[in-house]
């Protein structure tokens, strides 16, 4: 047998004995979660929401869902969402307008805040004051001096922690850290993340532009699209995939530029409608785990973190990788997604599913071959996972990671609950991946205004 032969016959048996064992790792992880979540024994956890707008509603509706919590209290300072939010939450959830009287007299355990970016800090760290568990959707901060603030004080309280970058709790996205950890995707070399919409991004204002409330209302229903109350397209979409870059590579990059503009929607916003990024990521190198018969999930090398003082410089036995970032909002096509390089295979990654192009190497011909049910079968993760039948066969034929049922809010907010029963701060994405995720996105806003190059605040 030669020797490119015998690497083929490695990966046919060994490898799945090993993916086999480090998803089912990842899967068992994954149901002791939901037990948790779903237990009764103790008293219910009294949870409040506040922000009751689209995404808070969001949230709330998946709260009701959760039988180990109890939704006590919502705050909303505006009527219309508060009414509606009311319905959702049930008659046992006292309604309030001012968020400090809600924690004051309704005492939750834990608070989920769904306000605007621009009042995050004001309410997360009130909240953090308290002595109260805190979820905060992302960004996590407005700027990045209120972000290091609020990671002080939670540290200093000790009090769970997690920001709503959801990617976090889905099977798909964890399973592909995995798959990467695992060295299945060889040496990553560039990541390419998009979220492409066609649509305006605004909400209807219920009253004609001639009411003398019109411009009040239009800055609070539409704070996306103005700059002292939003970040735009980098905070609201951008902020998501990033932490997945960062995520699967392990470090936070140290430089980006950044191009985008107001070409399209010209309705008077005041953030662009399009943007383009280039990060800089230094990556440590790692060894691919042991492929050994018996190999399982604790065989995975994990990705080392580059120390902060490490951050803009390159030390040894690293090396470069370029993320590209791209959100437009005039035309659709391929979503949000992300498409993971890497010198042996790439994952291209949505939140309903994943595919796997493993690739043809000049020494390792046929790795797969069609038809072959036995190699169908590499990692599940509790999943689907089959031979697609996707027409592009010039990118031949991947494996398919198919989530016929998903729910990333509801999982991360199951995390969360979990975690706060355990009073264990680890959570999936504490406030310091929220801070790092913070300065990912706000050092892409100052290169937009600037045109120049822009390193990763120290």
């Amino acid at each position: 047998m030669n020797r490119s032969s015998g690497r083929a016959q490695d990966f046919s048996t060994r490898s799945r004995r090993k993916f086999l064992g480090l998803t089912g790792s990842l899967l068992a992880a994954s149901t002791f979660t939901q037990l948790a979540a779903d237990d009764n024994s103790d008293e219910p956890l009294k949870v409040a929401v506040i922000g009751t707008g689209a995404r808070g509603c969001d949230l709330l509706r998946s709260l009701t869902t959760i039988p180990s919590i109890q939704v006590t209290a919502i705050c909303d300072d505006y009527a219309p969402h508060l009414s509606r939010a009311s319905e959702y939450a049930g008659p046992q959830a006292a309604t309030y307008s001012d968020y400090k009287k809600l924690l004051a007299e309704a005492k939750p355990d834990a608070v989920v805040i769904a306000v605007p970016l621009w009042a995050h800090f004001e309410v997360a760290s009130t909240c953090v004051d308290a002595g109260t568990n805190v979820f905060v959707e992302k960004t996590m901060c407005y700027d990045i001096d209120q972000a290091r603030q609020l990671a002080k004080q939670v540290d200093e309280k000790k009090c769970v922690f997690q920001v709503g970058l959801q990617r976090r709790a889905s099977p798909i996205y964890k399973q592909a850290v995995a798959m990467v950890q695992a060295g299945l995707l060889g040496e990553i070399t560039a990541i390419k993340a998009q979220w492409h919409r066609n649509n305006n991004w605004r909400r209807p204002v219920p009253v004609p532009k001639s009411d003398p409330h019109w411009a009040a209302l239009e800055e609070r229903l539409n704070w996306r699209l103005f700059k002292n109350r939003s970040r735009g397209l980098m905070a609201e979409l951008g902020s998501h995939q990033l932490d997945v870059a960062n995520w699967i590579l392990g470090a936070a990059p140290t430089s980006v530029i950044a191009s985008g503009g107001i070409d399209y929607w010209k309705d008077g916003r005041e953030v662009h409608d399009n943007v383009f990024c280039i990060y800089d990521y230094v990556v440590p190198r790692r060894e691919t785990a042991p492929e050994g018969n018996g190999a399982t999930a604790a065989d995975a090398v994990p990705l080392p973190r580059l120390p902060s003082s490490d951050i803009g410089a390159q030390p040894l036995n690293t090396y470069r990788v370029r993320v590209t970032y791209s959100s437009i909002c005039n035309n659709a096509y391929e979503g949000a997604s992300e498409l993971i390089l890497g010198t042996r295979g790439s994952l291209f990654l949505t939140t309903t599913k994943g595919l796997f192009y493993r690739e043809k190497l000049p020494e390792d011909p046929g790795w797969l071959r069609p038809g072959d049910k036995e190699n169908s079968a590499i990692l599940t993760a509790g999943k689907t996972l089959k031979l697609s039948s996707s027409p592009w066969a010039h990118r031949g034929e991947p494996l398919e990671i198919d989530l016929l049922e998903a729910d990333e809010t509801r999982d991360e907010l199951i995390s969360f609950i979990d975690h706060v029963r355990r009073r264990d701060p680890r959570t999936i994405c504490d406030v310091h991946e929220g801070l790092r995720d913070t300065a990912v996105v706000l050092m892409a806003c100052q290169s937009l205004d600037s045109g120049a190059v822009t390193k990763y605040p120290g």
